[in-house]
């Protein structure tokens, strides 16, 4: 799927892609449900975040108003669905993720979940190829044409000054970052609430990470050349990695096979063993 342009413009084209899911997603809703966000009723977090989108991410803000017009859903459903998914993953759901350090820096994600596969073309921004659900405006896992990756693990909600998911920052930093070092800058000085993880990885071969747990934030640094976040099945992933030393893709792939993989030297994204470039 390929979105292009300027905010609203990235947001129609995934809308219009994702339509039959979407709205089948919807139509699972009760009727009453489906009135009250047709009505434009909106409550709670998902009012709270509304407001914090417009005030902090407004190209979030306008991509996800044109993902609304382009599926035909309410907007009000769908910032629940970003609340849902980034600021209330359940911790019994965790996929695990990693990041490995070294002359070519790869990042992984485990697959859960509906998704899709995107390319996105933001005017006068990086272009970038990721992996998402269809009904978010930002990355799960992806990398841009200048070989910055970044992976996001959400472990739930967290209380903060901002009601948005500091989750939304990896989107931000695929469109405006080529290194580590500038976007990890840019993540801790952003508000954003939720409690998870950010892994990052550059050409350089450079990984690090971010812990966020609502206002607070903490860089995470490799330790042998690998951060490791563990899944709800994924046992000690980062034992294994250091043990294993993956150093290619497919060795990744095999310690990790429901995993997305960045490859941030190659500028390029797997799945399921498919290459993706922006």
């Amino acid at each position: 799927m390929a979105c292009d342009g300027a905010p609203r413009d990235l947001g129609l084209d995934q809308g219009r892609a994702c339509r039959e899911a979407l709205r089948a997603r919807f139509g699972a809703r009760s009727r009453w449900r489906r009135a009250r966000l047709r009505a434009g009723w909106s409550r709670g977090q998902a009012a709270s975040l509304a407001r914090d989108l417009r005030r902090h991410f407004p190209h979030h803000a306008e991509q996800l108003a044109g993902l609304a017009v382009g599926a035909g859903v309410p907007r009000g459903w769908l910032l629940e669905q970003l609340a849902e998914a980034l600021c209330a993953e359940p911790a019994a759901t965790q996929p695990a993720a990693a990041a490995l350090a070294g002359p070519r820096a790869l990042l992984a994600r485990a697959l859960m979940g509906e998704h899709i596969v995107r390319r996105s073309r933001p005017e006068g921004l990086f272009a970038s190829v990721d992996v998402t659900d269809p009904a978010l405006p930002s990355a799960l896992i992806g990398v841009n044409e200048r070989g910055l990756g970044v992976v996001v693990v959400v472990d739930g909600a967290a209380a903060a000054r901002c009601s948005a998911p500091a989750a939304l920052l990896a989107q931000d930093c695929l469109e405006r970052f080529a290194t580590l070092d500038a976007a990890l800058e840019w993540c801790l000085a952003r508000p954003g609430g939720g409690r998870g993880w950010l892994l990052l990885a550059d050409a350089g071969g450079e990984v690090a990470g971010l812990e966020v747990s609502g206002d607070a934030r903490r860089v995470l640094r490799p330790a042998e050349g690998v951060l490791a976040r563990e899944g709800s099945a994924s046992g000690d992933l980062a034992k294994a990695l250091r043990n294993g030393a993956p150093s290619a893709p497919a060795e990744l792939v095999r310690r990790m096979p429901d995993a997305i993989v960045v490859d941030a030297a190659e500028r390029r994204l797997l799945v399921g063993g498919r290459p993706f470039s922006p």
